[in-house]
């Protein structure tokens, strides 16, 4: 008799650890379902600009200075217009800045090289019909893995996620659009 007691509580004890584990895993989900919203929510809007809004862009990456324009809803390379781009890069590279969105502002700054943004070697810049924007880039701060921007005429610092940045980490190479080969053969045929 002893030892079916005994089997009882093992298993009633048994029972409640699992309950437990069981709540406590539900309550850690519901928490980080929370923060990663509120992380969402407490971002806040910089630059507040519809990207099929933008007519043109460039930027600086690894030294080089890119340039795009768009015409019918098609971008294109600036300086060679019969290049194939990949648009929908593009269009993913421009949703990072359009609209701009940081998740800190540091106001009153007086030392921009603190940020590395007292003389930026990135910028991305774009125009629409009625703006024309300058952002700059500073340093990526290793311990948030967020960057800092500021425009030229503020004394403000944005701190903005990775991808802002990064989404522009492209070579004219990385967003022409390779050719099919079925095309290549194609063309290859008419020729001959």
């Amino acid at each position: 008799m002893k030892k079916k007691q005994r089997q009882m509580i093992g298993m009633l004890l048994a029972l409640v650890v699992l309950a437990a584990v069981f709540l406590g895993i539900r309550q850690y989900n519901k928490n980080t379902v929370s923060a990663t919203s509120t992380t969402e929510d407490t971002q806040e809007t910089v630059l507040d600009v519809n990207s099929d809004d933008i007519t043109s862009f460039c930027y600086v990456y690894e030294g080089e200075t890119y340039a795009f324009e768009k015409e019918d809803e098609t971008w294109y390379y600036a300086d060679d217009h019969s290049l194939n781009l990949n648009q929908d890069r593009i269009k993913t590279m421009i949703l990072k800045v359009a609209p701009l969105k940081a998740d800190q502002v540091i106001e009153n700054v007086t030392d921009m090289s603190q940020y590395g943004l007292a003389d930026p070697e990135r910028t991305i810049q774009y125009e629409t019909a009625d703006r024309s924007v300058i952002i700059n880039i500073g340093n990526l701060n290793s311990m948030t893995s967020q960057y800092y921007i500021a425009f030229p005429s503020e004394m403000k610092v944005y701190v903005v996620t990775t991808n802002v940045v990064t989404g522009f980490n492209y070579t004219l190479e990385d967003l022409v659009e390779e050719e099919d080969s079925t095309d290549v053969a194609e063309e290859s045929q008419e020729m001959q």
